[in-house]
């Protein structure tokens, strides 16, 4: 097998420098078209029905779930990886332009199904895009240095993110809500365009795509997941961790429904999006510092229980704040919206991370198939639920029942079984 490293190492020089700065680029451009808060935030800024705001994120991860199985066996050629990359970052950029451009001259109805469709299209390009990425990281950067360019992008682009919020908020303003608040999802837009531009330029060999990665068998998702439950179903620890799964989705799916309860204290307030934007950056930006060092120094069932404890908290203190009064203060919302976020990129992480340590190779995917398919299933009755209770009572009564199913969540993930080794 000929070395293709020896020819010249795509890790080095300009190809590490466009593929590192282009993920960069797109976590920052994920933050700032971000489905668990600015899409929400914005789609109630135009004066939507609420019941909606709730199902957004639940409609990406989906799709997101459709994209990941039906399109994964055309992911096998080195330029069809590029292309899935850099061209759903553009069509991501495209359709939110619009979103900016005409959402405000649009009648209710309409408003409701331009933001679904959106959700829809964001959830297939992420999917698509995470296909096109694990090939391409997999083929063209060393595994010694994955982990530490994942880490660099995941805390680099969170900082820049911030930077890139306070600079521009000044920038755009209106007489109409959506008009105060549209320069977020603008600069998201010019870096999702960024990012497809940037891994444009990345250049592959074919024959180290041929040497390296063997082709996808087309994926049968019924047997997938048929598979998955009768391999799951024989483990007692799978069997804890699905019920513990499913109960993480109220940390998982949580911020829609702060960003509701946000919007109707804070939607007229000037650059009150920005600050929720700055808040959830910085969550994720120490979560990603926290939860690594944690899960490498002790174990990664704590990343888990303690990111559910946070976004407990983060719900107590924005009930607490709504009836003492301090809600009103947009810094004291993006607190809540920063431990929350720092708490959901615990669950995530360590329910990730927890999996693949228990599984084995060869079980892992249809274990990891049964349990997104069936925490989608539960993620879309309970964003209907709570968001069915936010619109028909009040938005502050979802993080009522948030708190509760946090603390039952952390409960579970206490109680799993230790990790192995």
């Amino acid at each position: 097998m000929a070395d293709t490293y020896s020819q010249k190492q795509p890790s080095e020089g300009r190809n590490y420098f466009l593929i590192f700065w282009s993920g960069a680029l797109a976590t920052i451009g994920g933050q700032l078209i971000n489905p668990n808060l600015v899409l929400p935030f914005l789609y109630l800024a135009l004066g939507a029905p609420t019941f909606f705001a709730g199902m957004l994120l639940p409609f990406v991860t989906g799709s997101r779930l459709i994209a990941e199985i039906f399109v994964s066996p055309f992911i096998n050629r080195a330029t069809r990886a590029k292309l899935a990359v850099y061209a759903p970052n553009l069509l991501t950029a495209a359709v939110l332009a619009a979103v900016a451009l005409f959402s405000t001259k649009l009648p209710g109805l309409m408003i409701v199904l331009l933001f679904l469709t959106t959700a829809v299209v964001l959830g297939l390009c992420q999917g698509i895009t995470s296909l096109g990425t694990s090939q391409i990281y997999g083929i063209s950067v060393p595994a010694e240095k994955r982990n530490r360019m994942v880490f660099a992008q995941a805390t680099i682009s969170g900082v820049l993110a911030i930077i890139v919020v306070l600079v521009t908020r000044d920038l755009l303003a209106g007489d109409q809500p959506m008009q105060r608040h549209i320069v977020v999802l603008w600069c998201g837009v010019i870096a999702m365009f960024a990012a497809g531009v940037a891994f444009a330029g990345v250049q592959l060999l074919e024959e180290e795509q041929a040497n390296r990665i063997e082709p996808a068998k087309k994926p049968k998702p019924l047997a997938e997941l048929a598979t998955g439950f009768k391999t799951g179903m024989a483990y007692q620890w799978y069997r804890k961790f699905l019920t513990a799964r499913l109960i993480f989705v109220s940390v998982e799916l949580a911020m829609p429904f702060y960003t509701i309860h946000a919007a109707t204290l804070h939607m007229g307030t000037k650059h009150s999006l920005s600050y929720f934007v700055i808040g959830a950056s910085l969550g994720m930006v120490i979560g990603s510092i926290l939860w690594g060092w944690l899960s490498n120094r002790i174990s990664v069932k704590p990343v888990m229980w303690l990111g559910c404890m946070i976004a407990a908290v983060s719900a107590a203190m924005a009930l607490g704040f709504n009836f003492l009064g301090y809600a009103q203060n947009v810094w004291a919302y993006a607190l809540v919206i920063m431990l929350l976020s720092l708490g959901g990129n615990g669950v995530i992480y360590g329910r990730y991370l927890y999996l693949i340590q228990m599984s084995a190779e060869q079980e892992r995917p249809y274990l990891v198939a049964l349990g997104d398919v069936s925490a989608g299933l539960v993620g879309m009755v309970f964003a209907a639920i709570l968001g069915a209770v936010a619109h028909l009572h009040d938005p502050i009564t979802p993080i009522f029942a948030l708190v509760v199913l946090n603390l039952i969540a952390m409960f579970y993930a206490f109680r799993l079984p230790p990790v192995k080794g």
